[in-house]
């Protein structure tokens, strides 16, 4: 079975969109039954992506460049002599060409949804951002109609658009993410250390304040009232280190008390900062899912994050989940909670996250929700139920 993928690239710190993309094309990678490819706009792969994506027995595909056209618009016309029987696409951006390759193509669609716009719309600061919100949600459950099959990613997504489906009676395939093997090798020493480092990151997308609580997190150590505590905030836009921080100022936090980062430019920057801090959190006032706190699990660092989030609703279904969860907006309680982690010594609070990781590792199975995704495929491409090898 060969199943193309339309992404924006191989390996951006600054885009969580083509991580889970990428995760998603190594999970079906993984299954010797299917050819993955990945289809991304021409210029926007190294070399060294393609020799990655070839170790995982993923192809790379450049679509070539479309003069007077979007970059993810050149992803609509893949080669002729393109096989595919399957096309996944994701969002708004990376899905709307889906419908016409499928034309093409002769192939089934998969149509991948990855956030809440009109939710995300109601904590933006910008005055268009509601009907703009309105637009693009009305715009993805178009595309989640009109595909051969919906898939969202995490629980609260699978909850939103289940209810936007009903009136057309489509069921949502749900993909809750797994834990990241490639970060699940970090080593985290117990050495205490004198401070301690409270980490907030995101991908270059600084300018969503209220959207991610990092006024939140600022209050936060305010309220702790101890310098000892610092917060590290990694994600600023190249060129706004002082916008950033001078936003993050206001709320009364210690210049002392802050550091400002760009976003982390690959893997080994990513390992050593999650090595450095001590605690990880996610205030978002909402969140589709919350990439950022699964990674921090994955490397074995404490995390806490919002309830209000997809991956806060996916740790609720696993024993100790709730520990991790703080259910609310205001910085007092963020402040207790984090006060809370750190009374416990290093070593006990990475004993603590590694035993949640593998309680999370045997709920979210990569591989088990990798052969039910790849099963309703085949029964999409062929029409009826496939047994493949690995069930003979």
């Amino acid at each position: 079975m060969k199943v193309t993928l339309l992404s924006s690239g191989w390996d951006s710190p600054k885009d969580g969109l083509s991580t889970i993309i990428r995760e998603i094309a190594i999970l079906l990678a993984n299954n010797a039954e299917v050819e993955v490819t990945l289809l991304v706009p021409q210029f926007s792969c190294t070399e060294e992506d393609k020799r990655a994506a070839t170790s995982r027995n993923i192809t790379i595909l450049e679509a070539e460049k479309l003069t007077g056209y979007d970059p993810h618009d050149w992803l609509i016309s893949p080669p002729t002599n393109h096989i595919i029987d399957v096309i996944m696409g994701h969002g708004v951006e990376l899905g709307k060409q889906a419908p016409l390759i499928r034309q093409s193509h002769k192939c089934k669609w998969v149509q991948v949804v990855h956030t809440a716009p009109e939710e995300l719309s109601m904590h933006k600061d910008y005055s268009e951002s509601i009907p703009e919100g309105e637009e693009k949600n009305d715009t993805e459950i178009e595309l989640c109609k009109k595909a051969n099959l919906a898939m969202a990613v995490g629980p609260k997504l699978t909850r939103i658009y289940s209810s936007h489906l009903r009136s057309c009676e489509k069921n949502i395939f749900p993909l809750t993410p797994g834990v990241f093997s490639e970060l699940a090798v970090v080593k985290q020493v117990p050495n205490e250390g004198d401070s301690f480092k409270v980490l907030i990151f995101d991908r270059d997308n600084a300018e969503d304040f209220n959207l991610k609580g990092y006024d939140i997190a600022a209050k936060a150590m305010v309220e702790l009232k101890d310098q000892s505590y610092s917060l590290v905030f990694v994600g600023a836009p190249d060129g706004k280190h002082k916008e950033v921080s001078q936003k993050l100022l206001k709320y009364g936090i210690c210049a002392n008390q802050l550091i400002v980062r760009k976003c982390v430019p690959n893997k080994d920057k990513l390992h050593a900062l999650l090595c450095e801090v001590e605690l990880a959190i996610m205030p978002s006032r909402t969140e589709g899912f919350g990439l950022t706190a699964l990674e921090a699990l994955s490397a074995g660092l404490p995390i806490l994050v919002s309830g209000n989030s997809g991956f806060g609703e996916a740790l609720r279904a696993i024993p100790f989940g709730d520990t991790f969860i703080v259910d609310s907006e205001d910085c007092k309680e963020w402040a207790n909670a984090i006060k809370k982690i750190r009374k416990r010594n290093r070593a006990l609070r990475l004993e603590e996250i590694l035993r949640l990781r593998d309680y999370y590792e045997d709920t979210y199975s990569w591989q088990k929700q990798g052969e039910d995704l790849i099963d309703k495929m085949r029964k999409l491409v062929h029409g009826r139920f496939v047994v493949h090898s690995s069930q003979k």
